[in-house]
């Protein structure tokens, strides 16, 4: 039952990943807005750190029960040492971070990059079963 729930979970990480590329297909600048404003205020800073950190927990806990459990757990713990990591960090950091980024990426660069998030969201699919 438990191992179902973080499959169930997992693919719908890899399914907001396809969704997300779809829009970062279609709306690239909006991709870009949105960027720059990580870590632009608290809630949004602690919001993304804090789903970074639940889909990295969701991953290592529910690691065992997927086609590459090593893989799964490496990945969590990555997402969740980051979210930790930028959490303690000061927000500003993470705030000029991104809106450094957002500023230097044409929007046609953004365009090319839904293609990995299109493929992580389908090899987590792949991987939950």
């Amino acid at each position: 039952m438990l191992a179902s729930m973080f499959a169930f979970l997992i693919v719908a990480t890899g399914t907001a990943l396809v969704v997300l590329s779809v829009l970062i297909l279609v709306a690239p600048g909006r991709a870009l807005q949105a960027l720059s404003r990580f870590g632009s205020t608290p809630t949004i800073h602690f919001g993304e750190l804090s789903v970074r950190a639940a889909v990295g927990l969701v991953f290592v806990i529910g690691a065992p029960a997927t086609r590459h459990p090593s893989v799964m757990a490496v990945i969590g713990g990555f997402l969740v040492v980051s979210a930790l990591t930028l959490m303690v960090l000061p927000r500003r950091w993470h705030a000029r971070y991104s809106s450094w980024w957002a500023a230097r990426l044409p929007v046609w660069t953004v365009r090319l990059l839904a293609p990995i998030s299109l493929f992580a969201g389908v090899a987590l699919v792949w991987i939950a079963f």
